[in-house]
């Protein structure tokens, strides 16, 4: 089973709306889908395992990303056709997914699974180290 079904993304638009942009063509919504995806796997992929999180189903997953693809790929998704959607509240809700995901790639903390690093692959993935000579005494 996938992260995001197509019959899921219905609680950010009504099915008819949804139905008329895809005209009976699955495979739309599903590339949509697969977009918003790629995209937030793209904010996330610096900290966290996007490979566990994107492989969650049902309860498993955290409904605040779950809301973030959903926004996303109904923005991808009113590209294709606009039949009475409210756009202004679609490119804000989408425009706030985006900020939520920049805001997590500058490191605001979330609940989502980060990736686990021994402190051995820690040392080699730091940008920079630094330390000290050794104390000195002096003695007068």
């Amino acid at each position: 089973m996938a992260y995001l079904t197509k019959e899921e993304l219905k609680t950010h638009a009504k099915q008819s709306e949804i139905t008329a942009i895809i005209e009976g063509d699955e495979t739309i919504a599903l590339a949509c889908i697969d977009i918003a995806i790629e995209f937030a796997t793209s904010k996330l992929l610096k900290q966290y395992d996007t490979d566990l999180i994107f492989s969650k189903t049902g309860t498993d997953r955290n409904p605040l990303l779950l809301k973030i693809v959903k926004d996303i790929a109904i923005w991808e998704l009113i590209g294709l056709g606009n039949p009475s959607i409210d756009y202004d509240d679609k490119k804000f809700r989408y425009q706030q997914a985006v900020d939520w995901l920049e805001a997590v790639y500058g490191g605001m903390k979330t609940t989502l699974d980060k990736i686990q690093v021994t402190e051995e692959e820690e040392v080699k993935t730091t940008s920079f180290t630094y330390h000290s000579n050794p104390k000195r005494q002096n003695h007068y």
